[in-house]
């Protein structure tokens, strides 16, 4: 899979990483980075059409695979066919980037 701006996404936020998936497998793998990350990705199509927004939901159905999204400044839902994304680029803030238990527990005890 080539991957722009992350050596490892499970160390550190995906926030700025580019991922072109050569293969359904790695589809499939970054579709599931995508669908966990909390903040607004840009689906680049093969048809070099680009969309921006939060992806929240995904099915996986052989040739009918697709997921959804919400793109930023629409009211409606996009269902994207697998088949025609090119590549993904996490652009949004993860909101949840850095938040665990553990920080949010020294962030109440600091505020004491």
């Amino acid at each position: 899979m080539s991957q722009d701006g992350l050596e490892d996404p499970s160390a550190q936020s995906l926030h700025g990483a580019v991922f072109r998936p050569n293969s359904e497998q790695e589809l499939l793998k970054v579709i599931d980075l995508a669908f966990s990350y909390r903040g607004d990705i840009t689906l680049e199509l093969k048809s070099r059409e680009c969309l921006n927004g939060y992806l929240f939901n995904r099915v996986f159905n052989g040739p009918h695979s697709y997921v959804e999204m919400f793109q930023a400044g629409q009211s409606d839902l996009r269902r994207i066919p697998c088949h025609e994304i090119h590549a993904f680029h996490f652009t949004g803030h993860d909101t949840a980037s850095g938040e665990s238990w553990e920080a949010w527990v020294q962030k109440r005890q600091s505020e004491k």
